[in-house]
Protein backbone atom coordinates (compact mmCIF):
# COMPACT_ATOMS: atom_id res chain seq x y z
CA UNK A 1 0.00 0.00 0.00
CA UNK A 2 1.50 3.18 -0.89
CA UNK A 3 2.05 6.23 1.67
CA UNK A 4 -1.25 7.77 0.50
CA UNK A 5 -3.73 4.80 0.66
CA UNK A 6 -2.43 4.21 3.66
CA UNK A 7 -3.05 8.03 5.14
CA UNK A 8 -6.68 7.62 3.50
CA UNK A 9 -7.42 4.37 4.96
CA UNK A 10 -6.29 5.42 8.54
CA UNK A 11 -8.15 8.90 8.45
CA UNK A 12 -10.99 6.68 7.53
CA UNK A 13 -10.76 3.99 10.31
CA UNK A 14 -10.56 7.07 12.74
CA UNK A 15 -13.62 9.15 11.33
CA UNK A 16 -15.73 6.02 11.40
CA UNK A 17 -15.21 4.97 14.86
CA UNK A 18 -14.87 8.10 16.52
CA UNK A 19 -17.50 10.65 15.13
CA UNK A 20 -20.88 11.83 17.01
CA UNK A 21 -23.77 9.89 17.48
CA UNK A 22 -26.25 12.41 15.97
CA UNK A 23 -26.45 10.86 12.45
CA UNK A 24 -26.10 6.69 14.31
CA UNK A 25 -28.38 4.62 11.81
CA UNK A 26 -30.51 2.65 13.75
CA UNK A 27 -30.85 -0.94 12.77
CA UNK A 28 -34.41 -0.92 14.24
CA UNK A 29 -37.58 -0.68 11.44
CA UNK A 30 -34.99 -0.31 8.82
CA UNK A 31 -35.83 -1.96 5.44
CA UNK A 32 -33.78 -5.43 4.86
CA UNK A 33 -33.12 -6.19 1.20
CA UNK A 34 -31.43 -9.61 1.11
CA UNK A 35 -28.57 -10.33 -1.20
CA UNK A 36 -28.10 -14.34 -2.20
CA UNK A 37 -23.97 -15.54 -2.60
CA UNK A 38 -23.41 -17.14 -6.04
CA UNK A 39 -20.92 -19.72 -6.80
CA UNK A 40 -21.32 -19.07 -10.61
CA UNK A 41 -19.09 -16.92 -12.52
CA UNK A 42 -20.50 -13.93 -13.43
CA UNK A 43 -19.28 -11.96 -16.78
CA UNK A 44 -19.86 -8.38 -16.67
CA UNK A 45 -21.72 -8.00 -19.97
CA UNK A 46 -24.66 -5.90 -18.76
CA UNK A 47 -26.83 -9.20 -19.92
CA UNK A 48 -28.87 -11.22 -16.82
CA UNK A 49 -27.45 -14.55 -18.91
CA UNK A 50 -25.98 -16.24 -15.88
CA UNK A 51 -29.30 -18.36 -13.72
CA UNK A 52 -28.15 -16.89 -10.54
CA UNK A 53 -29.34 -13.38 -11.06
CA UNK A 54 -32.74 -15.41 -12.05
CA UNK A 55 -32.12 -16.61 -7.80
CA UNK A 56 -31.74 -12.57 -6.68
CA UNK A 57 -34.32 -10.99 -4.99
CA UNK A 58 -35.56 -8.42 -7.38
CA UNK A 59 -36.31 -5.11 -5.69
CA UNK A 60 -38.12 -2.29 -7.63
CA UNK A 61 -36.58 1.30 -6.92
CA UNK A 62 -40.74 2.78 -6.30
CA UNK A 63 -39.90 5.81 -4.17
CA UNK A 64 -40.20 8.46 -6.92
CA UNK A 65 -38.95 12.22 -6.37
CA UNK A 66 -39.39 15.72 -8.05
CA UNK A 67 -41.56 14.29 -10.83
CA UNK A 68 -43.30 16.59 -12.98
CA UNK A 69 -44.71 14.14 -15.96
CA UNK A 70 -46.02 10.91 -16.21
CA UNK A 71 -43.30 10.18 -17.99
CA UNK A 72 -41.07 11.03 -15.50
CA UNK A 73 -42.30 8.04 -12.96
CA UNK A 74 -40.67 4.89 -15.13
CA UNK A 75 -39.42 1.47 -13.60
CA UNK A 76 -36.22 0.46 -12.20
CA UNK A 77 -35.37 -3.34 -10.66
CA UNK A 78 -32.34 -3.56 -8.70
CA UNK A 79 -30.77 -6.96 -7.59
CA UNK A 80 -27.33 -7.95 -6.05
CA UNK A 81 -25.51 -10.98 -5.44
CA UNK A 82 -22.09 -11.75 -3.74
CA UNK A 83 -19.32 -13.89 -3.17
CA UNK A 84 -16.39 -13.83 -0.73
CA UNK A 85 -14.70 -11.01 -2.92
CA UNK A 86 -17.10 -9.03 -4.74
CA UNK A 87 -20.68 -7.11 -4.56
CA UNK A 88 -22.76 -7.51 -8.32
CA UNK A 89 -25.01 -5.62 -9.05
CA UNK A 90 -27.88 -5.25 -11.55
CA UNK A 91 -29.85 -2.14 -12.86
CA UNK A 92 -33.04 -2.76 -15.50
CA UNK A 93 -34.85 0.35 -16.27
CA UNK A 94 -37.50 1.61 -18.29
CA UNK A 95 -36.73 4.50 -20.15
CA UNK A 96 -38.57 6.60 -23.14
CA UNK A 97 -35.69 8.81 -23.44
CA UNK A 98 -32.56 7.97 -23.22
CA UNK A 99 -29.95 10.42 -22.12
CA UNK A 100 -26.16 10.58 -21.04
CA UNK A 101 -23.47 14.11 -21.43
CA UNK A 102 -20.59 13.21 -19.36
CA UNK A 103 -17.89 10.69 -20.90
CA UNK A 104 -14.98 11.59 -18.38
CA UNK A 105 -14.51 10.23 -14.54
CA UNK A 106 -15.34 12.10 -11.91
CA UNK A 107 -17.42 14.26 -13.92
CA UNK A 108 -21.08 14.60 -13.66
CA UNK A 109 -22.93 11.02 -14.46
CA UNK A 110 -25.21 12.48 -11.62
CA UNK A 111 -26.89 15.10 -14.68
CA UNK A 112 -27.42 12.27 -16.78
CA UNK A 113 -29.40 8.98 -16.76
CA UNK A 114 -27.56 7.31 -14.49
CA UNK A 115 -27.24 4.41 -11.58
CA UNK A 116 -25.84 5.02 -8.31
CA UNK A 117 -24.80 3.02 -4.84
CA UNK A 118 -24.63 4.69 -1.76
CA UNK A 119 -23.01 2.08 0.99
CA UNK A 120 -21.50 1.88 4.36
CA UNK A 121 -19.69 -1.37 4.66
CA UNK A 122 -20.75 -1.48 8.39
CA UNK A 123 -24.45 -1.32 9.72
CA UNK A 124 -24.89 1.45 12.37
CA UNK A 125 -22.36 4.52 11.05
CA UNK A 126 -23.43 7.24 9.16
CA UNK A 127 -20.20 9.16 8.96
CA UNK A 128 -19.47 8.33 5.92
CA UNK A 129 -20.52 6.70 2.58
CA UNK A 130 -18.89 5.09 -0.72
CA UNK A 131 -20.49 6.16 -3.57
CA UNK A 132 -20.53 4.79 -7.19
CA UNK A 133 -21.88 7.08 -9.89
CA UNK A 134 -22.51 5.19 -13.59
CA UNK A 135 -24.13 7.42 -16.73
CA UNK A 136 -25.13 5.11 -19.88
CA UNK A 137 -21.73 6.40 -21.19
CA UNK A 138 -19.93 4.21 -18.41
CA UNK A 139 -18.34 7.44 -16.96
CA UNK A 140 -17.95 6.93 -13.37
CA UNK A 141 -17.99 9.18 -10.80
CA UNK A 142 -17.06 7.23 -7.28
CA UNK A 143 -16.59 9.57 -3.98
CA UNK A 144 -16.19 9.23 -0.40
CA UNK A 145 -18.83 11.46 0.97
CA UNK A 146 -18.84 12.57 4.87
CA UNK A 147 -21.65 14.23 6.57
CA UNK A 148 -21.19 16.47 8.76
CA UNK A 149 -17.27 17.05 8.48
CA UNK A 150 -17.01 20.16 9.87
CA UNK A 151 -19.35 23.18 11.36
CA UNK A 152 -22.72 21.02 9.43
CA UNK A 153 -21.13 20.99 6.47
CA UNK A 154 -20.48 17.79 4.08
CA UNK A 155 -17.50 17.17 1.85
CA UNK A 156 -17.03 15.02 -1.10
CA UNK A 157 -13.27 13.26 -1.52
CA UNK A 158 -12.60 12.32 -5.63
CA UNK A 159 -9.35 11.26 -5.17
CA UNK A 160 -11.05 7.71 -5.11
CA UNK A 161 -11.31 5.93 -8.50
CA UNK A 162 -10.67 2.35 -7.47
CA UNK A 163 -11.24 -0.51 -9.88
CA UNK A 164 -14.84 -1.80 -10.59
CA UNK A 165 -16.56 -3.35 -13.91
CA UNK A 166 -19.46 -2.10 -15.67
CA UNK A 167 -21.11 -2.59 -18.46
CA UNK A 168 -24.27 -1.14 -19.75
CA UNK A 169 -26.64 -2.06 -22.82
CA UNK A 170 -29.19 -0.24 -24.45
CA UNK A 171 -32.40 -0.24 -26.12
CA UNK A 172 -32.95 2.76 -27.99
CA UNK A 173 -31.33 6.11 -29.07
CA UNK A 174 -29.15 8.44 -26.78
CA UNK A 175 -29.57 11.72 -27.00
CA UNK A 176 -32.76 11.73 -29.28
CA UNK A 177 -36.19 12.53 -28.44
CA UNK A 178 -37.80 12.20 -32.11
CA UNK A 179 -38.27 8.45 -31.15
CA UNK A 180 -39.38 6.51 -28.10
CA UNK A 181 -37.09 4.23 -26.52
CA UNK A 182 -37.43 1.10 -24.54
CA UNK A 183 -35.01 1.40 -21.58
CA UNK A 184 -31.28 0.36 -20.32
CA UNK A 185 -29.57 -1.91 -18.33
CA UNK A 186 -26.30 -1.83 -16.15
CA UNK A 187 -24.03 -4.69 -14.82
CA UNK A 188 -21.37 -3.88 -11.96
CA UNK A 189 -18.78 -5.99 -10.52
CA UNK A 190 -17.24 -4.46 -7.20
CA UNK A 191 -14.46 -5.90 -5.15
CA UNK A 192 -14.45 -5.65 -1.90
CA UNK A 193 -10.88 -4.35 -2.27
CA UNK A 194 -12.29 -0.64 -3.73
CA UNK A 195 -13.81 -0.60 0.38
CA UNK A 196 -9.83 0.54 0.94
CA UNK A 197 -9.30 -1.91 3.47
CA UNK A 198 -12.92 -0.86 5.82
CA UNK A 199 -14.47 -4.21 5.23
CA UNK A 200 -11.97 -5.85 8.06
CA UNK A 201 -14.50 -3.83 10.39
CA UNK A 202 -17.36 -6.18 9.60
CA UNK A 203 -16.20 -8.60 7.47
CA UNK A 204 -18.76 -9.87 4.48
CA UNK A 205 -20.12 -13.57 5.40
CA UNK A 206 -23.10 -14.94 5.61
CA UNK A 207 -25.56 -12.75 8.05
CA UNK A 208 -23.03 -9.64 7.86
CA UNK A 209 -25.36 -6.55 7.83
CA UNK A 210 -24.78 -3.23 6.09
CA UNK A 211 -26.48 0.29 5.33
CA UNK A 212 -26.87 1.05 1.69
CA UNK A 213 -29.09 2.76 -1.14
CA UNK A 214 -29.99 2.28 -4.44
CA UNK A 215 -30.49 5.08 -6.96
CA UNK A 216 -32.15 6.02 -10.46
CA UNK A 217 -31.58 9.18 -11.60
CA UNK A 218 -33.32 10.24 -14.85
CA UNK A 219 -33.00 12.96 -17.51
CA UNK A 220 -35.94 13.12 -19.51
CA UNK A 221 -34.36 16.49 -21.62
CA UNK A 222 -31.59 16.67 -24.12
CA UNK A 223 -30.50 19.94 -21.95
CA UNK A 224 -29.04 19.46 -18.61
CA UNK A 225 -30.95 20.57 -15.52
CA UNK A 226 -33.98 19.25 -14.56
CA UNK A 227 -33.88 15.29 -13.30
CA UNK A 228 -36.28 13.16 -11.60
CA UNK A 229 -35.12 10.38 -8.95
CA UNK A 230 -35.78 6.92 -7.94
CA UNK A 231 -34.68 4.79 -4.83
CA UNK A 232 -35.51 1.63 -3.25
CA UNK A 233 -35.92 2.79 0.36
CA UNK A 234 -37.86 6.37 0.67
CA UNK A 235 -36.34 9.77 1.61
CA UNK A 236 -38.28 11.63 4.14
CA UNK A 237 -37.18 14.83 2.90
CA UNK A 238 -35.63 15.04 -0.49
CA UNK A 239 -34.97 18.69 -0.71
CA UNK A 240 -31.10 18.22 1.36
CA UNK A 241 -30.36 15.52 -1.26
CA UNK A 242 -29.50 12.05 -1.21
CA UNK A 243 -27.04 11.78 0.64
CA UNK A 244 -28.41 11.10 3.98
CA UNK A 245 -27.26 7.70 5.64
CA UNK A 246 -29.93 7.91 8.31
CA UNK A 247 -32.35 7.21 5.67
CA UNK A 248 -30.73 4.40 4.15
CA UNK A 249 -31.78 0.41 4.72
CA UNK A 250 -30.17 -2.35 5.19
CA UNK A 251 -28.60 -5.17 2.87
CA UNK A 252 -28.28 -8.90 4.69
CA UNK A 253 -25.89 -11.07 2.94
CA UNK A 254 -27.45 -14.33 2.59
CA UNK A 255 -25.80 -17.70 1.72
Amino acid sequence: MNSNALIFVTFFLTSILSWGQEYELKLENKPIYFAIKTSTSITVDGKMNEEAWNLAETRELKYHYLSQHPMDKQKTTFRMLWDDNTLYLFYESEDKYLTASETKRDGTPFLDDCAELFIIPVPNSTSMHFCFEINLYEAKNDIVYFNDFYNGEDIVIKAFNPEYQVKVTTNGTINDNTDLDNGWTMELAIPLEAFRGSTHLHPLAQGTQWAFLAIRQERNEPEIGRRVMSTIFPIDNISTGAHQPNMFGIVEFVD
